[in-house]
């Protein structure tokens, strides 16, 4: 007898139960619809959705019943100003023009933002759930993200491949995607990144800029080829030393890393200080002579540190027997064996006057003979 008219499809079993909705003589409150409605009232609550931007308004503002089974719960002005987009969810190209009943057959709480809850997925699962990664919803065919938008470069050989080669059941489509998701790792298993020598436009030539890291090595380091230092492509714990590459080329003796002489650029610059660096003073005559000559065999350890250990030839051919004179340094210097720094004064027997004057042959005629104990 009271009652205004049946109630929408929705709300049939309800039919007859005015409580369920009605508070006596205080209408209907939120507290009613949002008791039934537990699944909108819980996204209210996490401040989900359009409702919850709206839920210090009363529901019956925009919704009623006792419209009849056909009729519908929302009313028209509502409809009218209603804003799809404060859903989440803006209907823009071919989903305007959708009716609200052909996307909501779900309660709004069970409703997702996703394309495959409504369009049937015409790549059979093969690309993943995110038809958003590619497709606008402007339309399916002239919606299509075009490849300046990927966020890795599709320059090269990747704008030729196809979307599931990269993206088969919807991978590599959060942010940008690193060369080693889809490429094997061939390089021994160094950590740089692909990009340091490699290009989207092609992996081959690679350029890779020595500069900052610490091989960074001059001349014709630069001009090689990059497996004649890092063989079977292997770049992690690649030597940094000469001696870890070069040291079957090495034509003397161990003495220490290769850097102590030679420099990256040349193996024939030297810049050993013999002065420093040895116990035997490089001065004089010896400043021409080149390595070789004193170290012909390349044994450097065990060099002999006195003048007739290289010139005792020459020192018997001079002066006879050593043992009448004693060594090179008696008499002679390193800076050059004329004229002689000996002191006669020595042999009790000084040079004075004309004798001063003499040579050592003036007297010692018979060098080769030894000098007189007298």
């Amino acid at each position: 007898m009271l009652s205004p008219g049946a109630l929408g499809s929705a709300h049939q079993s309800q039919e007859g139960n005015c409580d369920a909705c009605h508070l006596s003589f205080a209408g209907i409150p939120n507290d009613k619809c949002l008791g039934c409605h537990e699944g909108l009232a819980k996204r209210i609550s996490a401040g989900k959705g359009f409702h919850a931007t709206v839920k210090a308004q009363e529901c019956i503002a925009c919704h009623g019943d006792h419209v009849g089974e056909d009729g519908s719960l929302t009313k028209a002005e509502a409809k009218k100003a209603f804003d799809h987009s404060k859903t989440g969810f803006s209907l823009v190209g071919s989903h305007a023009d959708v009716k609200c009943a052909t996307c909501h057959e779900k309660p709004i709480h069970e409703m997702k933002a996703v394309c495959g809850q409504c369009h049937e997925d015409a790549h059979s699962s093969a690309l993943g759930p995110q038809c958003n990664a590619c497709h606008e919803p402007i339309a399916w065919d002239s919606g299509i993200r075009a490849l300046n938008a990927h966020l890795l470069s599709m320059e090269g050989k990747h704008g030729q491949q196809e979307c599931s080669g990269c993206h088969l059941h919807g991978a590599n489509l959060e942010g940008d995607a690193a060369c080693s998701d889809c490429h094997e790792d061939t390089h021994g298993g160094t950590v740089a990144p692909c990009e340091d020598c490699h290009e989207v436009t092609g992996f081959k030539p690679a350029e890779f800029d020595h500069g900052p890291c610490t091989c960074a090595f001059p001349g014709k380091h630069q001009t090689v080829e990059c497996l004649a230092c890092h063989e079977g492509f292997k770049f992690t714990d690649t030597p940094t030393l000469c001696s870890g590459c070069h040291d079957d080329e090495r034509p003397h003796d161990p003495i220490g890393e290769c850097s102590r002489c030679h420099t990256a650029t040349s193996w024939v610059d030297n810049r050993f200080d013999h002065n420093k660096q040895a116990k035997f003073q490089i001065v004089g005559a010896h400043e021409s002579v080149s390595c070789t000559q004193c170290h012909a065999d390349g044994t450097f350890r065990g060099a002999p540190l006195v003048c007739e250990g290289c010139h005792e030839e020459t020192g018997l051919k001079a002066h006879g027997d050593f043992s009448s004179f004693g060594g090179c340094a008696s008499c002679h210097v390193v800076a050059g064996f004329t004229p002689s720094t000996f002191d006669h004064a020595s042999t009790g027997f000084s040079l004075d006057g004309r004798h001063g004057t003499l040579s050592c042959q003036d007297c010692h005629a018979k060098k080769v003979e030894g000098y007189p104990a007298d």
